[in-house]
């Protein structure tokens, strides 16, 4: 006997594509994230080292189009899958305190120009193989930008070798604690070779990275870029 179907103007019958979900909503927080995505993934990319002091806090999204064995697989000059993406937020923010405005001081520059200094130091590494994407953004929104950025593209740096982006500990802590894995594979900033090493060194690093790059060089149709239908 064939099943029965739900009578017409039954509550529990669902067309397929109804509902909130069906509709594009611009206020909805995801989509005013992926906007300044795509504001970002539109910019022009900059070599790192020749990034220009500018103000405000956002987002920035750093390329690799070297010749390093471990980023092979996403070195390339179109930009597509960032190796590492972050954010700077204005002063104060952090703690919720005094927050400045998001246009005031140099903080998104600082924090390029402290990965551009790490960068050089690391003695595998060359800041000429190195390129920035980078938008000043009401930092509102950017939190969720960086997000999506990481969820949709799963940048190396930030999944498998975390600790790039964090700061020299304070003085004395640094034998005491765990050497980041970022600076367990890339050595050559001193306060970081100080610390404690990684639990069997950089190796089974470098196969995670290995590992990780093989399922995430190309980003995924409809991952964190230009919205569909923008050249």
């Amino acid at each position: 006997m064939p099943a029965q179907q739900p009578p017409l103007g039954d509550s529990t019958r669902s067309e397929p594509g109804s509902g909130p979900e069906s509709i594009y909503d611009p206020l909805r927080r995801e989509n005013l994230g992926r906007s300044v995505l795509w504001a970002l993934t539109s910019s022009e990319a900059v070599r790192l080292d020749r990034v220009s002091s500018f103000g405000g806090c956002g987002i920035y999204a750093i390329y690799y189009t070297g010749d390093h064995e471990l980023y092979a697989p996403i070195s390339s000059d179109s930009f597509e899958v960032p190796i590492y993406v972050g954010k700077a937020d204005p002063a104060g923010g952090r703690k919720g305190v005094n927050v400045g405005k998001a246009w005031e001081g140099t903080p998104l520059w600082a924090r390029l120009r402290m990965h551009k200094r790490k960068i050089e130091r690391a003695v595998d590494l060359d800041i000429e193989h190195f390129y920035a994407r980078y938008l000043p953004a009401d930092d509102l929104f950017t939190p969720m930008a960086e997000r999506l950025m990481i969820s949709d593209l799963r940048p190396v740096w930030n999944v498998v070798l975390e600790g790039f982006g964090v700061n020299q500990q304070g003085s004395g802590r640094e034998g005491k604690q765990l050497r980041p894995k970022w600076h367990e594979v890339h050595t050559g900033v001193q306060w970081a070779d100080g610390m404690t090493p990684q639990p069997g060194g950089p190796e089974p690093l470098r196969l995670q990275v290995r590992a990780h790059l093989r399922l995430h060089a190309k980003p995924l149709p409809g991952a964190a870029g230009r919205p569909p239908g923008v050249i």
